[in-house]
C-alpha cells in the first residue's frame, strides 16, 4: 500500500477475477454495444462523402463542444492535470490510433476481415492484463471468448475471410492491440478519474491530430448530403455516450470483462441493419449470434437465476 500526496492510503489495482455482472452491469454493456457498433452503420455514410480522416475530425470537433457545455468549471478541477494527462495518452490509444487504424484498415481488406480480428480485443485484454498482473486468467472466460469468436466467424462467414491484404490485417491488428492497451491503462492509472472530463481530453487530443487531414480535404460537412449530416452528428454521439459507458465498464467490471461486450457488436450491427436498411437476417447469422451469447454467458459467469 502506497500513500499519495496529502497522506491518505492509496491501495493498487487488484486482478479482476471471473466477475458475475448483474442485470445493471450486463444492460450497461449491452446499451455500449449497440451505440458503439451503430457506428459502423453511420460511418460508413460519412466515409463515403468525406473521407475517413476528415470525417473522424469533424466527429471529434462535435464531442468537444457537447462536453465542454457538459463539463464546464469541471475541466479544470482539483485533478485536471491528471485527466488531462490521462486524456492525451488514452486518446492516442483509443481514438487516434484504433479510429484511424481501423478505418485504414477498412480501405484494404474487406469489412468482415477487419471485424474478426477487432473482435480479438477481449483475449489481447485478458493476455495483457494477466502479464500486467491487474487480471486474473480464468479458463471459463478463455473458452466463452472461443465460443464467441468461432461465432462471429460464423456470421460473417468464412468465405468473405480469404485474400486479405497482409498490410489491412496488421493495420486491424495494430487497432486491437491499441484498444486493449487503452482499457488495461485506464484500468491500472486512471479508473479513479471522473469520466466525462478524460473523455473532453481525449476528443480534443483526436481532433487535433485529425486537424491536417480535415484541413486538407476540400469536402466539409456543409457539401455534405442530410443523411451524411445527420450520421456525422450521430457520430459525435457515439464518442460522447459509448466512450463514456466504455470507460465506465472498465471500471466497474474489469478491462476483459469489458472488452468482451465488443463481441456483441456483430449482433448489434446485424439488428441495425435490419431495422434501418431492412437488410434479412439469415439462419446461419442466427446460429452465430446464438453461439455469441452462449459464449458470452460462459465468460461473464451468467447463470440462470433457480427458485
Amino acid at each position: 500500500m502506497k500513500l499519495n500526496k496529502t497522506g491518505a492510503a492509496e491501495s493498487s489495482p487488484k486482478p479482476a477475477g471471473h466477475f458475475c455482472p448483474g442485470l445493471g452491469h450486463l444492460a450497461v454493456g449491452l446499451c455500449f454495444s449497440i451505440i458503439w457498433s451503430s457506428a459502423f452503420v453511420a460511418g460508413k455514410i460519412v466515409v463515403t462523402e468525406m473521407g475517413p480522416f476528415a470525417g473522424l475530425f469533424y466527429r471529434f470537433v462535435g464531442t468537444v463542444a457537447v462536453l465542454a457545455v457538459l463539463c464546464g468549471k469541471r475541466l479544470w478541477g482539483p485533478q485536471w492535470r491528471q485527466a488531462l494527462g490521462a486524456g492525451i495518452l488514452l486518446g492516442l490509444l483509443n481514438n487516434v490510433l484504433y479510429l484511424g487504424l481501423s478505418f485504414s484498415a477498412l480501405g484494404l481488406v474487406a469489412a468482415p476481415w477487419v471485424i474478426v480480428i477487432v473482435s480479438c480485443s477481449p483475449f489481447v485484454t485478458l493476455l495483457l492484463g494477466v502479464a500486467r498482473g491487474l487480471e486474473s486468467f480464468s479458463t471459463a472466460k478463455l473458452l466463452g471468448f472461443c465460443l464467441s469468436l468461432a461465432g462471429i466467424v460464423l456470421m460473417v462467414g468464412l468465405h468473405n475471410l480469404k485474400g486479405g491484404a497482409a498490410l489491412g490485417v496488421l493495420l486491424a491488428a495494430g487497432a486491437t492491440v491499441a484498444f486493449s492497451v487503452g482499457a488495461l491503462l485506464f484500468r491500472k492509472r486512471y479508473s479513479a478519474l471522473p469520466v466525462l472530463p478524460v473523455n473532453f481530453w481525449m476528443s480534443v487530443c483526436a481532433m487535433v491530430c485529425f486537424a491536417p487531414a480535415a484541413w486538407l480535404n476540400p469536402v466539409t460537412p456543409l457539401a455534405l448530403s442530410l443523411p451524411a449530416l445527420l450520421a456525422l452528428a450521430w457520430l459525435a454521439v457515439v464518442s460522447l455516450v459509448g466512450m463514456a459507458l466504455w470507460l465506465l465498464l472498465i471500471r466497474t467490471q474489469g478491462a476483459s470483462t469489458a472488452a468482451a461486450y465488443n463481441m456483441l457488436n456483430p449482433i448489434s450491427g446485424l439488428a441495425l441493419s435490419a431495422l434501418l436498411l431492412g437488410a434479412p437476417i439469415l439462419p446461419i447469422e442466427l446460429a452465430g449470434s446464438a453461439a455469441i451469447v452462449a459464449g458470452l454467458g460462459v465468460a461473464l459467469g451468467v447463470r440462470p437465476q433457480t427458485r
